[in-house]
């Protein structure tokens, strides 16, 4: 049985909630990686392409979208870098029934705009990886802000240091210590996925990444 399968019956029989991640970037390959990593420490991951930037140029075509692909049971999953993908245009983690017709993976894994990663997926394990850059810290900030008042759990933020250290600092001051210590701020995109794991399985019984970074801020 391949190790995907496995991992998504170990985690049905264990009753474990749904892990649910915003990736938010200007590299449309982040959501991907950090599914790819997932996958190699035994979690089932499932990435949403809620962007339509993954298969470009050469966008999937459904006969429905994806809430009626939900409606329906039958998502457009293709596979992507050895990762299966869902072309859902718009789709947002809060949205009814996704949970249910997304039973198959252990964790949700969404490329999506800031606009809409301020959802979070009821019951499950949230976490944000986040690219801030200098120009972005406020809406950054706002984001998380949101996310605390829906209990959007943990996030690692990565991009330009100085302002990741500001949105952290300014985590502690407006949202309160125990939030700004779910927040971390590692030095570039590969340790944000190496965080990310380490994450991960601390959620799941019997995953044991290395987390070896690049050079931690």
């Amino acid at each position: 049985m391949p190790a995907d399968q496995a991992a998504g019956l170990r985690w049905r029989r264990q009753g474990l909630r749904h892990r649910c991640v915003q990736c938010i970037s200007d590299t449309p390959g982040l959501a991907l990686r950090a599914a790819q990593s997932l996958r190699l420490e035994g979690a089932s991951p499932l990435v949403v392409d809620a962007r339509d930037r993954l298969f470009v140029p050469a966008a999937p075509q459904a006969l429905f979208d994806w809430t009626r692909q939900l409606a329906r049971g039958a998502l457009l999953i293709l596979p992507l870098g050895g990762i299966p993908v869902w072309h859902a245009p718009g789709a947002r983690a809060d949205a009814a029934g996704l949970a249910q017709g997304v039973r198959a993976w252990d964790t949700l894994i969404f490329d999506s705009p800031l606009c809409d990663a301020a959802a979070v997926l009821p019951g499950a394990t949230q976490c944000v990886l986040m690219e801030v850059r200098p120009e972005g810290m406020q809406s950054s900030y706002a984001l998380l802000k949101t996310r605390a008042e829906r209990g959007g759990g943990a996030a690692i933020l990565f991009g330009d240091a100085q302002a990741c250290a500001q949105v952290h600092a300014a985590c502690a001051r407006f949202l309160g210590a125990t939030f700004a210590a779910a927040v971390m701020y590692v030095a570039n995109e590969d340790d944000a996925i190496a965080a990310l794991a380490v994450r991960m399985a601390d959620e799941e019984p019997g995953l044991s990444p290395q987390y070896r970074t690049t050079g931690n801020t």
